[in-house]
């Protein structure tokens, strides 16, 4: 008697699982069960996005959505110091002016169009920079910033001032002056 009422309750389970893995996946929760590759989101987490991420996200190709989620998978692998560093260079760079912004960006395309002897300079100075009490850092800055504004013959009088620069060879100080001063797309001394 045992062995057959146990071979019935396998046959109802067996008959049984199925129907109801049908009904709870579509349950509210069960989004979690099914894994991240569903795609569908919580319900908690869509409430609380604005409606226009929610649209952008949504517009996005899937390559891009799975390269964000990357991104935010090892921002949370990073150790918190780290992330905390990145979170005060970013509100560091919110409040820079426009002005100032789109600078440092054109700088960032120059370097990118940049041949492997620029590059070389261009660290020179940034190791040069970094390596400057925090007050001289700022002089230093300040004192570019204005050179920025000045006619060309004026700039160059000006940078020979500077003792970084007396100490660069000719081809140095031409990409140097090219990398501080130069206008968006143009071409690095060499190219």
């Amino acid at each position: 008697m045992i062995p057959r009422t146990r071979r019935f309750a396998r046959t109802i389970g067996i008959a049984f699982f199925p129907a109801l893995l049908w009904v709870l996946l579509p349950l509210p929760g069960s989004a979690i069960a099914r894994g991240v590759e569903t795609g569908t989101p919580d319900r908690r987490i869509v409430d609380n996005v604005p409606r226009e991420r929610l649209e952008r996200w949504r517009a996005m190709p899937p390559e891009e959505r799975e390269r964000i989620r990357e991104r935010y998978h090892r921002w949370k692998e990073l150790p918190p110091e780290k992330r905390e560093r990145i979170r005060e260079r970013h509100r560091r760079w919110r409040e820079l002016p426009e002005e100032q912004r789109s600078y440092l960006k054109d700088r960032r395309e120059l370097l990118k169009s940049a041949g492997p002897e620029d590059r070389v300079v261009v660290r020179k100075f940034f190791a040069r920079m970094r390596s400057l009490p925090p007050e001289e850092r700022s002089a230093t800055r300040r004192r570019i910033r204005e050179w920025r504004s000045l006619p060309p013959g004026e700039r160059e009088e000006a940078l020979r001032s500077w003792g970084f620069y007396r100490e660069l060879s000719g081809p140095e100080r031409e990409t140097l002056r090219w990398f501080l001063f130069a206008r968006p797309g143009e071409r690095p001394p060499g190219g």
